[in-house]
């Protein structure tokens, strides 16, 4: 039977953790069943090996995730280079007994390798070149651990303070300086517009990075 292990929940009027259940002794079979059940919720399921993390993530979480998406639209768009994102689709393999859903996650020089897009399986098709991981109101320390049993050979992952690139290295990820996925990506500069998020204007936010990118930065050519 599935025992809590952890439990937490933002304080009334506070913009703390995201509310989040930990459980431990999850069946897979029980972790499927969970997943249709709170298919139509807005909960986010994270299972590696037996623990189950359920999580509530807060209007900040999403505003970042967001953001970081418009620029990888910006970038992807501006440069010509083929992408599909796949945004919080459940990613799962019973042969490694792990299951996700991403803050955010694409595919660019894998795109061409999934079969069929109606249905994304990890059993037949290729993981994600890329996954987004916002830590400003949690820790995705377990999550990147799921991340790495699926292979996912990027993650980008955001503090609130920075932005920074971890790459699949063996069984684990390590800091690197730039983007294997999106080399000429900005990490830096990218840092410095999502630290300005409150602006209030999402589409006057955009395009002002998009205009210091064609400003900045010559077209790539891109793999």
């Amino acid at each position: 039977m599935p025992t809590t292990v952890e439990r937490s929940r933002p304080a009334a009027g506070t913009r703390g953790a995201e509310g989040r259940i930990v459980l431990a002794g999850v069946s897979w079979d029980q972790y499927e069943a969970l997943l249709d059940l709170f298919k139509d919720q807005p909960l986010r399921l994270s299972y590696d090996r037996g623990t189950l993390e359920l999580m509530t993530p807060l209007s900040l979480h999403e505003r970042y995730k967001m953001l970081i998406g418009r620029m990888i639209d910006v970038m992807t768009l501006e440069w010509g280079i083929r992408i599909v994102a796949a945004g919080s689709t459940t990613f799962r393999s019973e042969a490694v007994l792990r299951g996700i859903e991403p803050d955010q996650c694409y595919y660019l020089a894998n795109a061409a390798r999934v079969a069929d897009w109606g249905r994304v399986d990890l059993d037949v098709d290729p993981p994600p070149d890329l996954a987004v991981e916002i830590d400003v109101t949690s820790d995705s320390a377990f999550r990147l651990g799921i991340h790495a049993g699926l292979k996912i050979p990027e993650v980008w992952r955001f503090d609130g303070e920075a932005l920074r690139v971890l790459r699949l290295d063996g069984d684990a990820y390590r800091p690197v300086a730039a983007s294997v996925v999106l080399p000429s990506a900005p990490i830096a500069e990218m840092t410095r517009f999502l630290m300005r998020y409150n602006m209030g204007d999402d589409t006057a936010w955009t395009r002002e990075f998009r205009d210091w990118l064609l400003k900045t930065i010559p077209a790539p050519r891109e793999g």
